[in-house]
């Protein structure tokens, strides 16, 4: 009873920050017609190019190709705007957080919810997808999607405090940050396939991290049949990230909560 108490503010604040999520990417279309449906709708029309563009295998249909692409696109938006869209992230909302009482884990909370809101959509829109393409893909392994979300979650906030603290210390890392993940947006299985056990390809896919979390989501979606050693590595990876940027954290936050 006790715990239920301390648990149950957070699932009202959780609605309340998706509401603000929602007002804030209507505001940010509000001078277009289609407002908010921008975010799917270019999800759709870069996916649908990255399909037939890079279609290679005649034993994957056109079909099944872009449901392919389109679960590896919709989750690395969130990862590129984990890290891409966190290289200044106290630097331009400090002073926001200060005066709105808001303490640091709460604001990368609050630009995690953020990310998880368009994720949310785009993931709406894979579902459409997989209804009208391989309505057999959803079975069982959307329960996963309840182990799935908090990995990536907890994942998102280590990497993305991890990075915004190196370009506080050195500045000039946010453009070499921004560029190496347009780098590993084509090192990363996104839109192309992997198979057998060697090439640069099968290299990529083994040492990129990035792959993992990306068979993740397919394996949630059936696009992938179901492994239980990249869950295994995505988890490692994720402990290991949570560790070291817990450790940054507490050894750093007299300098992110003084800059000028």
């Amino acid at each position: 009873m006790v715990i239920w108490q301390r648990l149950r503010p957070y699932p009202s604040l959780l609605v309340r920050h998706l509401q603000i999520s929602f007002l804030e990417a209507q505001s940010e279309h509000q001078s277009t017609r289609l407002g908010i449906l921008w975010l799917p709708l270019s999800t759709l029309v870069f996916t649908g190019l990255l399909a037939l563009l890079f279609k290679h295998s005649d034993e994957m249909s056109v079909g099944y190709f872009f449901i392919y692409v389109l679960s590896g696109y919709t989750l690395w938006l969130f990862i590129q705007d984990s890290i891409s869209g966190s290289t200044d992230l106290i630097q331009k909302k400090l002073t926001f957080a200060i005066h709105n009482n808001i303490s640091m884990f709460g604001l990368f909370a609050k630009s995690l919810i953020d990310r998880l809101f368009e994720l949310g959509i785009n993931t709406a829109l894979l579902v459409g997808a997989l209804i009208l393409i391989a309505p057999s893909n959803l079975q069982a392994n959307l329960l996963l999607f309840a182990l799935f979300i908090p990995i990536i979650s907890v994942t998102s906030v280590a990497v993305s405090y991890m990075v915004n603290l190196v370009t506080i210390i050195y500045p000039d890392t946010g453009a070499i940050i921004r560029t190496a993940v347009r780098f590993i947006f084509f090192a990363s299985p996104v839109f192309w396939t992997y198979e057998g056990t060697g090439g640069l390809k099968h290299l990529l896919a083994t040492y990129n991290p990035v792959s993992y979390y990306l068979g993740l989501n397919r394996q949630v979606f059936g696009i992938e049949p179901l492994a239980i050693k990249p869950w295994l590595i995505a988890a490692a990876i994720s402990v290991v990230l949570m560790a070291v940027s817990a450790f940054a954290f507490s050894r750093t936050k007299s300098i992110v909560t003084n800059i000028k």
